[in-house]
């Protein structure tokens, strides 16, 4: 960061602030990984079980049975893989990465997820 090239071309800066730049930016790549972690799970939650389910519950009730044929298991199986799969997910992702980032808590928030 210190030197001709970059950004603080010209500036002398102590080294502790140097130090804390770093930590910061070395926190803030960590926290990005972790929210892409979460809206990667979200993402396949949301494919697979929940779209998945979705499409083979209007198959059932397009077909000739109608609606009679479809066990109401399949489609609260539906509705929770859609609401606790990909929407908790996102939640959590951008919950776990916004809300520290207000309180300055980061790290440890990191290291519990």
């Amino acid at each position: 960061m210190n030197g001709e090239n970059g950004p603080l071309k010209g500036f002398s800066a102590d080294p502790r602030v140097l130090e804390a730049l770093r930590a910061m930016r070395d926190r803030e790549a960590a926290m990005s990984k972790l929210l892409m972690a979460f809206i990667s799970s979200g993402l396949v939650f949301m494919l697979f079980p929940g779209t998945l389910l979705g499409v083979w519950n209007l198959l059932q009730i397009s077909g000739p049975e109608r609606r009679g044929s479809i066990p109401a298991s399949w489609l609260q199986a539906h509705g929770h893989a859609q609401v606790f799969g990909w929407v908790g997910s996102f939640l959590l992702g951008i919950g776990l990465y916004s809300i520290p980032k207000l309180r300055e808590r980061a790290t440890r928030i990191i290291w519990a997820a």
